[in-house]
């Protein structure tokens, strides 16, 4: 077997293969002998059909099965040879035909680590935002809370539709005049003010009373996922066939004792209130010094990203969406949301983080940080749970549980070992640092 590498990019190469003729013949006999004990050919015992009629019958299908084969067995041994260590799986990028008497050709491309510089992040300064809670946002919550418990009722009264209320509507929407049915809806809710389908829209509808009719005007932006109306203005024709009301709960020591033991008053409520908030905030500080790491990180990383790697991860963040949307009982399609301008929207930002996590691997190997011993035995106690009631062989199993929770883990394991090496201030030291550094150049 001869093997070579050539270079097509900084982040891939070619691995050229070719199997000698003698091991392509050794392929074809063992196919053929293979088929002709299991075929049956009309006219001919089974495992008694000529050899000639074997091939003029399954010549294709011996190729492709000889192709297989022959690439299966020769990759492992090849790889190894190129001592070329990839990122993905290799991609078949060519191959010659399959004849006796002949050497058997191929290629495919193997996707590599990029040269990856890492900053001195001993020197990163990280500002952590002010973390406060005030009372207009614990009565914000209170609000909502009301509103998830409360009851819905139709609107007797004739009277225009307000913020706040659920509007039942048909529509119909126009294009240049022409009538676009896959916008069309019927007995649609929206809640005025929500924001949930359109601002413009929602808008537009306050004012109207049950039975009117009423044009409205949305102008999409260019880059709208729903490839229907992207860079259009589309005329809905809106009848208004029902309003109705959420009816809110009292605020009062009844409502609070429905939301946990220990709960007897609204100022109990307001108080957990105010520490969950306080808890989400704090979260979020985490995840806006982590964002500024990362930020960091990538001042300067201008090295390319293999495409197949880029496409992984934007595979995965599609299939997140869709999950979601899921959950809410509608699928890509149905939101009219055009997968395509979702993925070059989201392109970006996958870019963004296959070099951040490309970078947290090789800080991580050049820090030597491992997994705790105790969070691998976990997930081995998992596989050793499962693989037997999920019907899957143990080292396959093993093999999708750690190739999808590893990494994470590891990453997860190198931003703790980064935030701990990294100056963090609070943003109000860092406005006490900026205004004493004003102050002394002023009097200078």
């Amino acid at each position: 077997m001869k093997v070579s590498v050539e270079d097509v990019s900084p982040v891939q190469k070619r691995l050229k293969v070719e199997i000698p003729a003698s091991k392509v013949d050794e392929q074809i006999n063992q196919t053929i002998n293979r088929l002709k004990r299991n075929v049956a050919v009309p006219g001919f015992r089974k495992g008694k059909v000529p050899r000639a009629i074997i091939e003029r019958e399954y010549g294709a299908t011996i190729k492709s099965e000889v192709l297989q084969a022959l690439i299966e067995e020769s990759i492992g041994d090849a790889i190894k040879q190129s001592n070329v260590t990839m990122l993905l799986e290799p991609q078949l990028d060519s191959s010659s035909d399959i004849e006796s008497g002949k050497p058997f050709e191929y290629s495919v491309l193997m996707d590599i680590e990029p040269e990856v510089e890492v900053p001195d992040f001993r020197k990163f300064e990280l500002i952590r935002p002010k973390v406060e809670v005030t009372d207009e946002e614990v009565e914000e919550q209170l609000e909502t809370l009301r509103s998830q418990f409360g009851t819905v009722e139709v609107v007797d009264e004739q009277r225009p539709l307000k913020e706040g209320d659920i509007a039942i509507i048909d529509y119909q929407a126009f294009i240049d005049g022409e009538e676009v049915e896959e916008l069309a809806n019927e007995d649609y809710f929206v809640e005025v003010g929500k924001g949930n389908f359109n601002e413009t829209f929602e808008k537009g509808l306050i004012g109207m009373e049950k039975g009117e009719e009423r044009e409205i005007e949305v102008t999409y932006p260019d880059d709208a996922l729903n490839v229907l109306v992207a860079g259009k203005t589309v005329k809905y024709k809106v009848t208004l066939k029902n309003i109705q009301k959420r009816n809110l709960p009292e605020l009062d020591d009844e409502f609070a004792k429905r939301f946990g033991i220990g709960l007897e008053t609204v100022d109990d409520l307001r108080n957990k209130l105010k520490e969950q908030i306080l808890k989400d905030k704090k979260a979020a500080a985490d995840s806006v010094l982590r964002n500024q790491l990362f930020d960091k990180l990538l001042e300067g990383a201008d090295f390319p990203v293999p495409e197949r790697l880029i496409e992984k991860k934007l595979d995965q963040m599609i299939d997140n969406i869709a999950g979601h949307m899921q959950e809410r009982g509608v699928n890509l399609e149905q939101a009219g949301i055009d997968e395509e301008r979702l993925r070059e929207k989201m392109r970006e930002d996958a870019i963004r983080q296959v070099k951040t996590e490309l970078i947290l691997d090789k800080i991580a190997d050049e820090e030597k940080i491992e997994i705790p011993s105790e969070e691998l035995k976990k997930y081995n106690d998992y596989v050793d749970e499962h693989y037997k009631e999920m019907n899957v062989d143990r080292a396959q199993l093993e093999s999708a549980v750690f190739e999808s929770v590893l990494p994470k883990l590891r990453a997860k394991q190198t931003i703790d070992f980064l935030m701990n090496s990294v100056t963090i201030k609070d943003e109000e030291e860092k406005k006490a640092n900026s205004e004493e550094k004003q102050e002394k150049e002023s009097k200078e």
